[in-house]
């Protein structure tokens, strides 16, 4: 794995040998969650032969033109997403996670983007518990940072994940922006008609209370995205057996939404570096 930097922004890029496809991936995460967290999402697409890339966002805010963590709307983040995505200077695929998987879906309108899926996407007017608590609501109300979870909705939140993950996952939770999960409670998202974007997926579990699969389903024929539900799971679809069946699910779609510009017919092309 190397460190790279996309414009601004330091990430991750995984280049595995050798290379299958003819664009990379670029990951996105939850809320409270880091690159660290979909460290086995990254080493599960390298190890099918996809170059993969996590941007490290949080390491941008409160620079330049970006606000601070305090102030990050849900579109200050899409844009800062962008950014990545330009610097990788290539066609790719977003997939992202929760908050990260409604980034995915809205970058699907760049044209840089050849695809876009949302794992457990939150559901834009949804008063989701992954941000409940007094404590939270009243972050929110005031525009400073919420808590990760605790106690039983933390209980839900990793209960897919492997059991000797989920120490360190807790321990890398930080806190995030009141104001973007206000944005997505509130519902104050804009997303391009389908024939204005490029192909969406959510793939979801239909046991996730944080996205509720009724709600979640609602949302995906709203912004004409295909749906694949994965049975007896939760929200945390990036580890534990969840994270086989959801990147299944990706290359299925991805196979049948582009077809053979997915596969890597000219290996010079991925052999260019990061535009600096």
């Amino acid at each position: 794995m190397d460190d790279v930097e996309l414009g601004r922004i330091p990430a991750q890029r995984e280049l595995p040998e050798p290379v299958k496809f003819a664009s990379p991936i670029m990951l996105v995460p939850e809320l409270f969650a880091t690159p660290r967290h979909l460290a086995l999402v990254l080493g599960y697409l390298a190890s099918i032969g996809w170059e993969v890339f996590v941007p490290n966002l949080r390491a941008a805010l409160g620079k330049g033109s970006t606000p601070p963590l305090e102030k990050l709307r849900f579109n200050d983040l899409a844009a800062l997403a962008g950014e990545a995505l330009d610097g990788i200077g290539r066609d790719a695929v977003v997939l992202g996670h929760g908050v990260g998987g409604l980034i995915a879906l809205k970058l699907s309108e760049n044209r840089r983007v050849k695809a876009s899926v949302a794992y457990a996407p939150l559901v834009p007017g949804f008063r989701t518990p992954l941000v409940g608590g007094f404590a939270n609501r009243l972050a929110m109300m005031l525009g400073r940072p919420i808590k990760p979870p605790r106690g039983r909705a933390l209980f839900e939140l990793i209960a897919d994940s492997d059991p000797f993950t989920r120490d360190g996952l807790i321990n890398a939770m930080v806190p995030d922006s009141g104001v973007l999960a206000t944005d997505v409670m509130t519902g104050a998202i804009e997303f391009a008609a389908s024939e204005k974007a490029a192909p969406r997926l959510v793939v979801a579990g239909d046991s996730d209370i944080f996205a509720p699969i009724a709600q979640t389903k609602a949302f995906a024929e709203s912004i004409g995205a295909k749906l694949a539900k994965i049975a007896g799971r939760g929200h945390w679809l990036i580890g534990g057996r969840a994270l086989e069946r959801a990147i299944n699910e990706t290359q299925r779609f991805l196979v049948r939404a582009l077809g053979q510009d997915l596969l890597l017919l000219y290996p010079e092309e991925w052999k260019s570096e990061p535009r600096e």
